[in-house]
This record gives C-alpha cells, sequence and structure tokens, in this order.
C-alpha cells in the first residue's frame, strides 16, 4: 500500500480518544501514520496526544494548537503541517472512529487504482453486506442536507458530510492553502474548490465516493442543536463564494 498519513482533529478527547485501538492498528500495520490535533483543548487531550507520540514517534505526530479552530481549521492545519513530507496520500478520519481503521486500506486502494483521482470520499450507504448504523432522525435530516448539497455543487455526491476522506498530497496545497468559511461544513468547499481547479463535468474524473463498509454513528456530537440555523447561513456564503 501505498503511504499514507491521517490527520485526526481532537477537541477535549482525552477521556474519549480510543487509544488502545489507535496504538494496535500502528502495531500491526505499514506505511500508515497519524497526525493527531489538539483544537485547543481545555481537558488532557494534549497529554493523552504527546504519550502516544513518545511510544511510537515514527508512526504519530501531536499538533497542538493553542487556541479551538473548529473541525475545519484543525484538519487544515494537520494537512498543512504535512503536507511537505514524503507521503502519496493524507486524509482525515473522526477521533471517535466512526469509521473504523481499516477503511484506510479500503480509500488508499481506490487511488492507487485510479492515478487520475484527487481525492475519494467514504460513503455511508446502506445495503446488504455491510455495517452501517445511523440514528433515523440524524439520517433522514442528513438526506434532506445531502440534496441540498447537492444542489449546491450541482454534482451528484451522496454522502459529502461523511467524516472520511483521502486525497493525495500534490493536491494539498490548492485545496488547503486557504481558510475554511465554515467549521463543520468545509467538506462542501472542498468539493466546491476541485470543481473550482477541474471544471463541473471534469471533476467527476478527479473524485470518487467509496461505500464503507462499516460505519457506526457514535451518540457524543460535538455539533450543537443551535448550529442547525446557523448551518443555512454558512451554506449560503458558500454558495455566494463558489458559484460558478
Amino acid at each position: 500500500m501505498s503511504s499514507v498519513c491521517i490527520i485526526v482533529p481532537c477537541y477535549n478527547e482525552a477521556t474519549r480518544l480510543p487509544v488502545d485501538v489507535f496504538l494496535s492498528y500502528i502495531r500491526q500495520t505499514e506505511n500508515v501514520n497519524f497526525c493527531f490535533v489538539d483544537d485547543g483543548s481545555s481537558d488532557a487531550t494534549r497529554t493523552v496526544l504527546e504519550t502516544m507520540k513518545a511510544r511510537y514517534p515514527d508512526c504519530i505526530d501531536a499538533l497542538i494548537l493553542p487556541q479551538n479552530q473548529g473541525k475545519a481549521g484543525a484538519v487544515r492545519a494537520g494537512m498543512l503541517h504535512c503536507a511537505s513530507r514524503s507521503f502519496d496520500y493524507l486524509g482525515f478520519l473522526d477521533a471517535d472512529l466512526a469509521t473504523p481503521l481499516t477503511a484506510i486500506t479500503d480509500l488508499a486502494a481506490v487511488l492507487d487504482g485510479n492515478p487520475a483521482l484527487d481525492m475519494v470520499m467514504g460513503s455511508r450507504i446502506k445495503f446488504l453486506g455491510v455495517d452501517i448504523r445511523r440514528d433515523p432522525f440524524r439520517h433522514y435530516v442528513g438526506r434532506v442536507i445531502a440534496t441540498i448539497i447537492s444542489n449546491i455543487l450541482k454534482l451528484p455526491v451522496y454522502d459529502s458530510q461523511c467524516g472520511a476522506k483521502l486525497f493525495r498530497r500534490t493536491t494539498m496545497t490548492g485545496l488547503f492553502e486557504e481558510s475554511f468559511i465554515s467549521p463543520w461544513l468545509f467538506d462542501v468547499e472542498l468539493l466546491a474548490r476541485l470543481i473550482r481547479k477541474h471544471g463541473r463535468p471534469e471533476v467527476l474524473d478527479h473524485v470518487a465516493e467509496y461505500p464503507l463498509r462499516q460505519w457506526i454513528e457514535q451518540s457524543d456530537s460535538r455539533i450543537s442543536s443551535g448550529y442547525v440555523f446557523k448551518m443555512w447561513y454558512e451554506l449560503f456564503r458558500i454558495y455566494q463564494t463558489y458559484r460558478t
């Protein structure tokens, strides 16, 4: 498998981060590194990450941000921090591992098999033979939001908001050098930036969705209920900024 670095944004994860799962995966897997980004946590997250790094300094990096920047800022900081290193692919996963670490190999295989792709996105599509567990209410609300996002982008994307994505390192500068408008909907902006780079019809040759074999929703959401109202304004700003 090609060399991969996965960015893991962490905010107050000291008691939630599945440390043993990450360390077990590292012991069993070659060519996969992790950069954990402490997004200005107020608990002992920094200590946990630095302890992990001390155990596996060749495979784990810990980037400590002095102030909370939101998920978009944390992922962007991690990507830019690692972009100059000799990895083939960089990506990100949520710290709660709703997407299991085994998906990294699957996503990397998609990029390995198609040199034209810039990005592959995990997609939570439920069908026979896969284990996709989502709260029904969140699922249906998510489908409405996904349809709106697809219409905004004029792109037939099924699941832009799944927190599992992998990119070729050579695309990092163009996708992450600018700050993001939204702290949570930056996935939409990434697609919009690829459309801006390649053109709308052509972008279909550079982005792929891969149906995940497993995704298990975690109950502790870091998005407040009040954010739902702000989200629509952020979607409008994204539309205004990237419309073509």
